[in-house]
């Protein structure tokens, strides 16, 4: 394959995935928002708050907008094609990768991209955000699942396809870790800036946390328990069977990659591998309360690094040459 396409279909992917994980956290915490009355400051940061540190252009939107009110900034996060972190901006460059890959990843998807890429620019989203936000945000989070429906059953198994995972499940471990960081140090400094919070208080944190990651069912049928901090973490982060947990995409990643690269199951063929099979061990052996005793946020920390230099390692592996 060209490193031309291949890097077209694992950008495609990552910008897909980013988009959707915005505005899945936005719907849902501007619903959990409606839901407490309004009140945000009894729960932690505001929905577009947490979003800005998730995608680390806080300084970006300062610097470009000043203060502004809940409007503005989501019309920033939406459809300013200034901030290269909006959906309207990831989307369209999701657009063009996918035109010039239509023939790798086949015309209905090509269309599913595209179909979304015009939905963003017209006066009817526009109508839509204004009148039902969260609605709005669950129709963008519809159709990008709706795009990898249709590369999941229309794809044979081969490098196409790997690359396209493999761009979606880093993507996604980089976006999961970004969000469990954002929301955790928001929980923490909202408990030491007052003595503590109340158990109804740290339920509803932490089930908005599940609900952004789409977990929420997921985990009720897995613990079976109340949600308490160290069970939630222990099912978004190490648990090997939910499609949004940690554990789960890293040993996707490296199922697409080993399959990139070929070889043999003993060796490892690129560096990108090899962090890769490290993160996935520790993952797999590592206790939920050993995650704690570390410090959650630097263990956060740490996986966001790998995550960026295995995106490093790939680039230079298979798109510089």
């Amino acid at each position: 394959m060209l490193s031309r396409v291949a890097e077209n279909l694992f950008w495609m992917n990552r910008y897909l995935e980013r988009a959707e994980n915005v505005a899945r956290l936005l719907g849902i915490e501007l619903d959990l928002e409606l839901d407490a009355g309004g009140r945000s400051g009894e729960s932690g940061s505001s929905p577009v708050e947490i979003a800005l540190n998730v995608l680390a252009c806080r300084t970006e939107f300062v610097v470009s907008h000043g203060p502004a009110d809940r409007t503005a900034d989501l019309e920033f996060l939406t459809f300013d094609r200034g901030n290269m972190q909006s959906i309207l901006s990831m989307i369209a460059r999701a657009r063009e990768n996918a035109r010039g890959t239509q023939e790798s990843i086949g015309v209905d998807a090509w269309r599913q991209a595209n179909r979304l890429y015009l939905y963003l620019c017209s006066s009817k989203a526009r109508r839509r955000f204004h009148s039902s936000p969260s609605s709005f945000y669950t129709t963008i989070k519809d159709s990008c699942i709706l795009f990898d429906g249709m590369i999941q059953n229309t794809l044979p198994r081969d490098e196409v396809y790997h690359f396209l995972q493999l761009g979606r499940f880093l993507e996604r471990v980089d976006v999961m870790g970004r969000i469990l960081h954002a929301k955790c140090q928001d929980s923490m400094a909202t408990e030491s800036g007052t003595g503590g919070s109340e158990p109804g208080i740290e339920s509803v944190r932490w089930t908005g946390l599940l609900r952004s990651c789409s977990a929420y069912g997921a985990y009720l049928r897995s613990e079976r328990d109340r949600v308490d901090p160290l069970s939630v973490i222990r099912f978004l982060v190490l648990d090997p069977d939910f499609p949004r947990a940690v554990r789960f995409c890293v040993a996707r990643c490296r199922e697409s990659l080993r399959e990139i690269v070929g070889g043999d199951d003993d060796e490892v063929a690129i560096e990108a591998e090899r962090l890769l099979g490290r993160l996935e061990s520790e993952l797999r052996y590592i206790d939920v309360g050993e995650i704690f005793e570390r410090g959650l946020l630097p263990f956060l920390d740490g996986i966001q690094s790998i995550c960026r230099r295995v995106g490093q390692e790939i680039q230079r592996t298979f798109f510089l040459v």
